[in-house]
């Protein structure tokens, strides 16, 4: 993929996405399309790792893992903060 036709494909996510974002329901679907649609990654499922536990002070787990750049990413729904967000 060329960078213009990546940067098409990033503005065709973005619009398709643009008001939407129900977290339990869509976000596997929002990454899983984000890195093979923009990014180009031919089998994104064994890219990432969806709902990957973590150990804090308890047991949690994140929404996403992508173990070869080291990326956790934890996903609010659409409107949503997440309390530590807010924290200035």
């Amino acid at each position: 993929m060329t960078p213009i036709q990546q940067q098409k494909a990033a503005k065709d996510f973005a619009a398709h996405w643009e008001g939407k974002g129900y977290e339990k329901g869509e976000s596997q679907i929002f990454w899983t399309t984000l890195l093979n649609q923009v990014f180009g990654i031919e089998h994104p499922e064994t890219f990432i790792i969806y709902e990957h536990q973590v150990k804090l002070d308890h047991t949690s787990f994140i929404d996403g893992f992508i173990l070869t750049t080291k990326v956790m990413i934890e996903q609010k729904s659409h409107r949503r903060t997440s309390p530590e967000a807010r924290k200035p």
